[in-house]
């Protein structure tokens, strides 16, 4: 194991959206009784000024609500600001923050990768944690397991990440990938969902295959065994060296595991979904979800979990154009265990948005940030049961644009 240069210490065994930015772990069905202090939450938007292009920093407001209010986040004495752009966030149990920092536009140093760490401080403002920042290699895929947040690098290595106290650790953990070749080829990992019990399933990708296979690990990242199916092709979306995760749990413990067949992606195989049920290290046989048909042609690149078995996905805005660099701004929800599928309605026309920020699922709702081409960007509440969205908290100024939010208890 490699030891990271800015540790005294290694730890043992981290967002998102989600920037995937993690959902929250606020559900719905945790209807036991806490007794001692109450928790206070707050919801945090992380916010990019000017054109929202790297390198131009990020501010953190901290709000009371999502419902309504404007407000600008430069200039705002209530928010902070640092001097990296994130291009993922990372929220793992609603108290650790991690954003990623790509080489473009990095404040690291010329062409360094990295990250910073934050938590929500008593007088409710985001502030980063000792140890912060980190320098890496290059990273694609970013999440959250267990108590930790990882990226996962290029090389057959993860960055792991785990908070105690005010400080986070990272260690720079190998994963062997090359004793799951094909012909010559190792799999490179495009997404984890946590099973839980200190089991994860990770998604495998072989540039020499057009399946899609999922492996089953521990938390230590060491393979047992791993599986494959031909009904889809590989799971994961792409845009440039990003690659975001299509493998998710539902709240019953089932996994579904997508494939958007976009992001360049040669497949003659359609857009849609599997399922691993709970406790099982096999497909199911008699379950596949045709996506791609139920959207009308569309493929999709990201997928958002939202509350039991819903979920949120990003969708290209064109039949003919799934490409790594190619526009994605329609949504619709999906229903997994009955395979409803309904485009979102009361959010601006799919042509009006220019990018959209980490969601955060929260309550059974999930609130999606929207960046318009002209206008100012705002956060939507998506009911998944209906499909309808309201307008909820928006910028004050259009030269303002929000990457992500989230939700913290202190």
């Amino acid at each position: 194991m490699k030891k990271t240069n800015v540790f005294q210490r290694v730890f043992l065994s981290f967002l998102a959206g989600y920037m995937t930015l993690s959902c929250s772990s606020d559900d719905d069905n945790n209807n036991a009784k806490t007794i001692g202090p109450t928790k206070t939450g707050k919801f945090v938007v992380a916010a990019s000024p000017g054109s929202g292009k790297l390198g131009t920093g990020t501010y953190f407001l901290a709000l009371d609500h999502l419902d309504s209010g404007k407000d600008s986040v430069s200039g705002n004495l209530n928010s902070v600001k640092t001097t990296s752009s994130f291009t993922q966030i990372v929220v793992n149990n609603s108290n650790n923050l991690v954003g990623f920092i790509y080489p473009n536009g990095s404040d690291l140093g010329q062409g360094k990768s990295g990250s910073r760490a934050f938590k929500l401080s008593g007088d409710n403002k985001i502030e980063e944690l000792k140890g912060s920042p980190f320098i890496t290699g290059r990273f694609s895929v970013t999440g959250n397991f267990g108590k930790y947040i990882y990226a996962i690098s290029n090389n057959d290595n993860s960055y792991i990440y785990e908070r105690n106290g005010d400080n986070m650790t990272l260690v720079d953990k190998p994963i062997d990938l090359a004793s799951h070749m094909i012909e010559d080829k190792k799999p490179s990992i495009t997404g984890i969902a946590d099973r839980g019990n200190n089991e994860i399933a990770v998604t495998f990708k072989y540039t020499n295959s057009d399946n899609v296979f999922v492996a089953f690990m521990d938390y230590n990242f060491t393979i047992k065994t791993v599986i494959q199916d031909t009904r889809i092709s590989f799971s994961g979306g792409q845009w440039r060296g990003a690659i975001y995760s299509q493998i998710w749990p539902d709240q019953s413990g089932n996994i579904y595991v997508f494939s958007g067949a976009g992001s360049g992606n040669k497949t003659t195989k359609k857009a849609g979904a599997l399922k691993i049920n709970k406790g099982a290290i096999t497909f199911d046989s008699d379950y596949f979800f045709d996506i791609e048909t139920a959207a009308g042609g569309y493929k999709f690149r990201k997928v958002f979990p939202i509350t039991q078995d819903y979920y949120l996905i990003e969708f290209y805005n064109e039949t003919s154009d799934s490409g790594n660099t190619s526009s994605a701004t329609r949504f619709a929800v999906v229903k997994m265990e009955n395979k409803k599928f309904k485009w979102i309605d009361g959010i601006p026309d799919y042509i009006q948005i220019s990018s959209n920020g980490w969601p955060l699922a929260h309550k059974g709702k999930i609130y999606l940030p929207l960046n318009l081409v002209s206008g100012n960007s705002a956060i939507y509440e998506i009911d998944p049961v209906t499909g309808i969205a309201k307008k909820g908290f928006e910028l004050a100024s259009d030269k303002e644009h929000i990457r992500a939010v989230t939700y913290f208890e202190n």
